[in-house]
């Protein structure tokens, strides 16, 4: 089984729904810590009950949320868009949003509640290093979850022998799909039989597939256009601008009025639609299958 390359960044990190949980994980740890540690602090003046500063302590909690959301759209945006994230980039990334958070709590602790036993140097350090304690163990639990997660989801394999995959032994014949990134570098192998479909997103593709009896999605950064011109004589086909379906998983090729839609054999997969560009294709790929099988039957 071929191992993961050090450098390669787990792209579950940067998906939108695992983002938004892990900001969510990271602000509620941060209250609960700082609800803690201010009464054990002699330069804290965060409060959560009716005091003289709550308002400001509200404050500072919305303007801390409001840059952190901020900062997550900008870095979604900026790795799907912009540039490739890797560990260094997301690493110092997460450091500015604590440094910058640690200034500003430091900015009202000596500007507006005016702590003036202490100079404002000691209050930044003070400010960052509590920061740090509040947000980067949530950061660190949270980016050790999503990474393991996507360790998992990953089928990487090179010998077809005896490999254990998902969960099943590979038979030297079965049919193996390799999908590579933008740069030709191997990302996924996975059998085509637990293969249904992958979905573009961007600069993005996302390969859903079955495991343990469950449909599994894995991000991989390729346009699906490349994708398409490396699975011809295949099974795989490009049926709407964002999909490229497993015609073998497909079950029913049904016309609507606003035109075709396919049906997995595998419920609680939603249809995928088929677009007019490439009904004709679908159509006649689908009609010579069901030739073929009944050829095969009569014989």
């Amino acid at each position: 089984m071929k191992k993961r390359r050090k450098n390669q960044f787990p792209s579950g990190l940067i998906e939108a729904n695992n983002i938004i949980s892990g900001l969510t994980f990271a602000i509620l740890y941060a209250l609960v810590f700082l609800v803690i540690y201010s009464p054990y602090s002699d330069t804290s003046w965060f409060g959560v009950g009716k005091s003289e500063s709550f308002n400001l302590t509200t404050s500072f909690v919305v303007i801390s949320v409001f840059f952190l959301i901020l900062s997550r759209t900008l870095m979604y945006v900026a790795a799907r868009k912009i540039f490739d994230m890797t560990y260094t980039i997301y690493v110092i990334w997460l450091l500015c949003e604590i440094i910058l958070i640690g200034v500003f709590h430091s900015y009202l602790s000596k500007g507006v509640i005016g702590l003036d036993d202490y100079t404002f140097t000691f209050i930044v350090i003070k400010s960052i290093i509590v920061s740090f304690m509040a947000l980067g163990v949530p950061y660190f639990v949270g980016g050790l979850w999503f990474t393991l997660k996507d360790l998992r989801s990953t089928l990487l394999i090179t010998d077809t022998k005896n490999v254990a995959s998902d969960g099943e032994a590979i038979a030297q014949n079965m049919d193996i799909i390799n999908i590579m990134d933008n740069k030709g570098i191997l990302k996924m192998s996975v059998k085509l039989d637990n293969l249904y479909y992958i979905k573009a997103e961007d600069n993005y593709t996302v390969v859903y597939y079955k495991r343990n009896n469950i449909i599994n999605r894995y991000m991989i950064r390729c346009k699906i256009q490349t994708l398409e011109n490396s699975f011809a004589n295949t099974p795989l086909m490009r049926c709407h601008r964002a999909y490229i379906v497993n015609t073998q998983k497909i079950k029913v090729l049904r016309h609507e009025q606003d035109g075709f839609y396919m049906d997995f054999d595998f419920a609680g997969i939603d249809p995928i639609p088929v677009s007019k560009t490439y009904s004709s294709a679908v159509v006649k790929r689908f009609s010579k299958a069901s030739a073929d099988e009944r050829n095969d039957n009569m014989e």
